[in-house]
């Protein structure tokens, strides 16, 4: 069993381990319920890769899934009323258009 990730955000924990079970990886979260109910602890949520030979596949699926997450912008300008919302969002919080309204 080896150490494959660890952060204070939770939902990254999450996602990863969604990842790899996706990918047939065993793998499993510690730390998860301590962190939330100690703010601030030491400890952060883990996840731990069950089989060492899965090792290096589920690094390099940790790897591809952050590097597409740093590609994508921090925000955008919403098109109509300029109003910036984050990149995950695919309609302005503040008037609703589309990402891409306005644009042909």
């Amino acid at each position: 069993m080896k150490l494959l990730y660890s952060s204070q955000h939770s939902p990254e924990v999450a996602l990863l381990k969604d990842l790899l079970d996706q990918a047939g990886i065993p793998s499993e979260v510690r730390n998860e319920n301590l962190y939330s109910n100690f703010p601030g602890a030491p400890f952060q949520p883990e996840i731990w890769v069950l089989n060492d030979d899965d090792y290096l596949k589920a690094s390099e699926i940790r790897d591809a899934s952050y590097k597409s997450l740093s590609e994508n912008p921090v925000s955008w300008t919403c098109p109509v009323c300029g109003e910036e919302s984050e990149a995950q969002f695919n309609s302005c919080w503040n008037c609703g258009a589309a990402r891409t309204a306005g644009t042909s």
